[in-house]
């Protein structure tokens, strides 16, 4: 199986201040779509965690 990267090695409480401005607007882009979803915070959570999973599998499969 395919090793990733998962980090790159920052400190696990992540600050807006140390990312770079795409993934900044990444952020933003996600907490707008999430708060204009009107879902509950445990489906949003539900959500995020899926795409993460996809992203992780189509990463390591390639």
């Amino acid at each position: 199986m395919k090793k990733i990267q998962l980090s790159d090695g920052m400190p696990i409480d992540i600050q807006r201040k140390n990312l770079n401005i795409t993934s900044v607007e990444l952020l933003k882009k996600v907490k707008k779509l999430c708060v204009e979803s009107d879902l509950s915070y445990v489906e949003i959570n539900k959500a995020l965690y899926l795409v993460d999973k996809e992203l992780y599998m189509e990463k390591i499969s390639s």
